[in-house]
């Protein structure tokens, strides 16, 4: 199969289910092209995009860097390699932008002249795959005008259903009426499909998977007077709920707890998190990294005890999928304390893998890490329990294949 990757920005750090799906269908021996309206250069890439040389496969929709000459030598050029057998059908492509305009697409002309031509080529995509449902909704003009007429996926990942749907209702009504697969990653993402509109017939869940490979599994124990090293990883925003486990970590600290807390991540609450380490006085004891490559983010998660993942529903409804750091530390040993959140519920069993306490319950949260510092002899079987839950559920291998299976379903 031929299969177009939409996504918002490529590459992104914390964004490898986006690269494991796309180097899982690689590997399988289907062509992937990635379309993206942000196209970076990261300093320290993830391995895979030099690996797959997955940059050579990316196209900028924006096209913002490029003057008006530019853009026209790339349009003549683009129109050149269709060659004179398919002028009918450049003609065709043409039409379809302009009434793909005429409904209201804002995407630059030499995108969809780039879009609509591929479509038009001996290869065609059998496959549009949008990566999140706001993508999803931003694509369908092209699928109504023509531009896109092949089969049109879209993933729903967290945000963009539960905010989105929060915040104007039937925002997705022709998108779930146009399109031939919804892809939740949870059951809870799943429910909110369904309440909003969609038809349960083309709705199947697919979790975000993990290469387990790349995750080497440590049973966890403590060494007298050995310094606990508690981690959260996530971005600075209301729906991770970090400032709940500043507090939390604050008390426990507070209590006479050897510990250190390290908190990886950015975002727009840097500074009321760095505040709020700052009124507890707790600065020699939490460090904010900034983000880390995944290469660095493997050592943290090697070096931790306890995994910490607070999150919580936003004011603007905005929630968690199912956070794959949670995956991730699963996979190396850790056991997590989390909250009764969208889709974690479907990873951690409580008291099993981890322990579960209610939204912003910082007491809750400080009694069940408390808990897990005063009965280090419970890690090993927690641990245990969450890389086996891992391995059955949540391998991006299985993942990947029951993907390919899903895309030849679609009628």
């Amino acid at each position: 199969m031929k299969i177009a990757f939409i996504v918002n920005t490529f590459p992104v750090i914390s964004e490898t289910f986006v690269l494991n799906q796309i180097t899982g269908l690689i590997d399988r021996g289907h062509e992937v092209d990635i379309y993206t309206f942000a196209l970076k250069r990261l300093e320290t890439p993830h391995s895979q995009i030099n690996r797959y040389h997955l940059l050579d496969r990316t196209r900028n929709l924006s096209n913002h860097t490029m003057n008006i000459w530019g853009r026209m030598v790339k349009a003549a050029t683009l129109i050149a390699q269709q060659g004179v057998r398919t002028l009918p059908a450049t003609r065709s492509t043409l039409s379809r932008i302009r009434m793909a305009r005429t409904m209201g697409c804002r995407f630059p002309r030499l995108a969809l002249l780039e879009i609509g031509l591929a479509q038009q080529s001996d290869r065609p995509y059998d496959i549009i795959h949008c990566q999140y449902g706001t993508l999803g909704k931003r694509f369908l003009t092209l699928k109504m005008a023509g531009l896109i007429s092949r089969k049109f996926v879209t993933a729903f990942r967290g945000h963009d259903i539960t905010q989105h749907v929060h915040s104007a209702l039937g925002v997705y009504d022709e998108l779930f009426r146009e399109g031939d697969l919804f892809l939740p990653v949870s059951r809870s993402l799943e429910q909110r499909l369904v309440e909003g509109g969609c038809d349960p017939a083309k709705i199947r869940i697919l979790h975000s998977g993990i290469d387990c490979s790349q995750f080497r599994f440590r049973a966890r124990s403590l060494e007298i007077k050995e310094t606990i090293n508690i981690l959260t990883i996530g971005r600075f925003v209301e729906m991770k709920g970090i400032v709940y486990g500043v507090e939390a970590v604050a008390g426990l600290i507070q209590a006479g707890n050897k510990l250190h807390y390290d908190i990886i991540g950015d975002g727009p609450m840097r500074d009321e998190i760095s505040m709020k380490i700052r009124q507890f006085g707790i600065e020699s004891q939490v460090t904010l990294h900034g983000w880390k490559d995944q290469d660095s983010v493997t050592k943290y998660l090697d070096r931790a005890h306890i995994l910490l993942t607070p999150s919580v529903t936003a004011a603007n409804g905005e929630a968690e999928g199912i956070p794959n750091v949670v995956k991730e530390a699963m996979a190396v040993g850790l056991p997590v304390v989390s909250t009764v959140h969208s889709g974690i519920p479907e990873l951690i069993e409580d008291g099993v893998s981890g322990f579960l306490v209610p939204e912003r319950d910082v007491r809750a949260l400080t009694s069940r890490l408390a808990y897990l510092i005063e009965h280090p002899e419970q890690w090993e079987s927690m641990g245990k329990a969450g890389r086996k839950k891992i391995e059955n559920d949540f391998d991006n291998e299985k993942i990947n294949d029951s993907l390919v299976a899903l895309y030849q379903e679609i009628p």
